[in-house]
């Protein structure tokens, strides 16, 4: 079975650390803590293909310089990772429309990201309706519940949703565990 992870890469960075090296250990982690939560809820997954979404180009289309970095750290990122075969990359764009770059997902002297809720709430709708993907939805966004909630009413048994905080800790776990929503923790690392 193939597997695929949609990571709000920013939603769990540590942001005390600012340097390359900070990212690449924050981005190590993530992508192993995942792993090894995909295998745990899918044991049928032998290959998990990894979204990283976050503030990765401004306004021009020009990468930031947390892409340039991570880019350079993606080909180490893949291989083999809790008996999985596993492929990153960065979302510069919608899974619906591969060819369209997504211009401005970092913005301002802050660098604050923009758009990625929305582009992953998409991603997860659409995959979840043309596929037999299992989905991981890795973030602690409560921005994306509509969205999980959507897939998961769509074709139930595909989503798990997987996040830092404690499984029950959060005002809808009830409700998205009356509702079969499988909720796991995976990044205790971060």
């Amino acid at each position: 079975m193939q597997g695929l992870a949609l990571i709000d890469f920013d939603n769990f960075r540590r942001r005390d650390k600012k340097s390359k090296a900070d990212l690449e250990i924050d981005a190590r982690t993530l992508v192993d803590q995942v792993a090894r939560t995909f295998v745990s809820a899918h044991p049928d997954t032998r290959e998990l293909d990894v979204r990283l979404y976050g503030g990765w180009t401004d306004t021009d289309g020009l990468p930031s310089r947390d892409a340039s970095w991570l880019h350079e750290l993606l080909p180490e990122l893949r291989g083999r990772r809790h008996g999985l075969i596993v492929r990153p990359v960065l979302a510069t764009t919608m899974i619906r429309f591969p060819e369209f770059l997504l211009r401005g997902t970092v913005r301002g002297r802050n660098q604050r990201q923009k758009m990625i809720d929305g582009m992953m709430g998409c991603d997860v709708l659409h995959v979840v309706a043309h596929g037999q993907i299992r989905i991981g939805l890795v973030t602690d966004d409560d921005d994306l519940l509509p969205a999980a909630l959507s897939a998961h009413d769509t074709n139930a048994g595909m989503l798990t949703w997987m996040r830092g905080r404690r499984v029950g800790s959060a005002v809808n776990d009830s409700f998205l565990k009356s509702k079969g929503l499988p909720l796991h923790g995976c990044t205790s690392g971060l």
